[in-house]
């Protein structure tokens, strides 16, 4: 009975101890990963910025056009309907 106990034990230790192998060490360019997801976001929050600020400014320019007052100049010619 000792052997299927014994063999029970070392079965259970092998398979508990595989996730932690499975695992790895952690990785040693930790930082460098920060820093290029930090790069990466400074680099989205700008162009963020600069279409928020481009769609500022068409909004602006479509207001104002919109508020100046119609053209008061000759009217165009008058064209009579054609004849069915």
């Amino acid at each position: 009975m000792r052997g299927p106990s014994l063999a029970a034990v070392v079965i259970l230790t092998v398979s508990s101890a595989a996730p932690a192998l499975a695992q790895g060490a952690p990785s040693s360019n930790l930082n460098s990963i920060n820093n290029s997801l930090a790069g990466q976001a400074r680099s989205t929050t700008t162009t963020q910025q600069q279409t928020s600020g481009a769609n500022t400014q068409r909004m602006q320019n479509r207001r104002n056009q919109m508020s100046q007052p119609a053209p008061t100049g000759q009217p165009g010619p008058i064209v009579a309907p054609a004849r069915r």
